[in-house]
């Protein structure tokens, strides 16, 4: 039987770094909503969909993701907006995954999902897991990135819960703030834990 991990964590807590070394290192599969979510942004139906709703995130005919940012800090609802257009997408592509890989009878698979517990996600998994940080270093990370400032980072924090609500909610919590060789080593306890 297929075990799903759900991996989850603030913004910048380490969890993606975490998914990566396991997909390339051990080759577990994982489910990135993040990378996703990058693809459908892509898409050409997308884009016409979110410009529907935002012309003024036009940019040469194209959708300008940093004006669309800027939007979304604006008001919470634009955020909501914009979730109605991509969450079908992305529930279709999260369930044509896991059925690829219970037809291949793969033994573990990975959920990335940065709102796997906002988003009642964590039913579809066999554990839950959660990497935490020092929320000052999550800071320091987060503003690291093109185009972030502090103004729409408290915006997106606050759509998800606090880290101690996501720790209160996991089966496993990994402290992601000691660097990623700590990092690992916990993630290989679970693994042994689970007998993966």
């Amino acid at each position: 039987m297929m075990i799903i991990l759900g991996i989850t964590g603030s913004m910048a807590s380490g969890k993606s770094s975490l998914t990566h070394r396991a997909r390339t290192l051990l080759h577990i599969p994982v489910w990135d909503a993040d990378r996703d979510v990058q693809s459908l942004y892509q898409k050409k139906t997308i884009q016409q969909k979110i410009l529907a709703l935002f012309p003024s995130c036009a940019s040469h005919g194209q959708l300008d993701r940093d004006l669309l940012k800027g939007t979304i800090a604006q008001s919470p609802d634009n955020l909501l907006k914009i979730e109605a257009i991509l969450y079908p997408e992305l529930a279709q592509s999260r369930e044509k995954f896991l059925s690829f890989h219970q037809k291949r009878r793969s033994p573990c698979v990975i959920l990335d999902i940065p709102l796997l517990f906002e988003k009642d996600l964590d039913s579809l998994c066999d554990w839950t897991i959660v990497t935490t940080s020092p929320d000052w270093l999550i800071h320091q990370r987060i503003l690291k990135r093109p185009t972030m400032t502090a103004t729409l980072m408290h915006s997106l924090l606050s759509k998800q819960l606090p880290q101690i609500e996501k720790q209160q909610r996991a089966d496993f919590i990994i402290d992601s703030g000691a660097g990623h060789h700590h990092t690992w080593i916990q993630f290989m306890q679970i693994l042994e834990h689970l007998g993966l």
